[in-house]
């Protein structure tokens, strides 16, 4: 969903090239993204955070409360920190940046369809790290503790990049990063990759 004619016409013709991946409807408001996305129970919903009527924050929440199961990426012009935890907290289990979806999309609405998290790494997320609370919680605590090779890997992960672009300067396998990601995220009581990315960077992780 986007407010904006010519990005939802590029749209349009992105999706005509995507495999395994049906376009169902593009709306111009969010007012109606929700009514749509409430008629038609997508598996996924894309939506810009600046639309018209209600802001993409608010749609993001009014859909993902109403429809549970739906999967909403948030896609976004600006690389926010900041926008990026509401979007998480709204319902989102994405964020796209726009600049670098054209030519991954179609990977990533899969890699998303198959309950995978992708956040794109905010730039300001490196310029400006979160400082842990006063009374760090013992989630922060236990990263501070972790050894070398995990610390190394929520450094990459908390910069965005991919299990691929990590096992590759680790020089693991994709695999091991991939079940050491769970692994963390098993210790920490998480369920997401986002969630992982903000405690790293409370924890200085940047």
């Amino acid at each position: 969903m986007d407010d904006d004619y010519l990005v939802r016409l590029g749209m349009e013709r992105l999706f005509e090239g995507i495999e395994q991946v049906d376009l169902e409807s593009v709306s111009c408001t969010g007012d109606e993204a929700v009514t749509e996305a409430l008629a038609l129970l997508p598996d996924i919903v894309l939506m810009e955070t600046n639309v018209q009527n209600i802001d993409g924050l608010r749609a993001v929440r009014e859909i993902s409360h109403r429809i549970p199961t739906v999967k909403i990426a948030m896609l976004s012009s600006h690389t926010s920190f900041e926008i990026m935890c509401d979007a998480y907290h709204a319902g989102a289990v994405s964020y796209l940046s726009k600049q670098s979806i054209s030519s991954d999309l179609g990977a990533a609405l899969r890699m998303i369809h198959r309950g995978e998290s992708i956040f794109s790494a905010p730039q300001d997320l490196q310029r400006f790290p979160l400082p842990a609370p006063p009374e760090a919680s013992f989630e922060i605590k236990l990263i501070q503790r972790l050894p070398s090779r995990d610390r190394a890997i929520l450094k990459a992960l908390t910069a965005g990049q991919t299990n691929a672009q990590i096992a590759l300067s680790l020089h693991v396998s994709e695999a091991t990063v991939k079940a050491q990601i769970t692994k963390i995220m098993s210790k920490l009581n998480v369920n997401c990759r986002v969630q992982v990315a903000v405690l790293a960077a409370q924890a200085g992780f940047v």
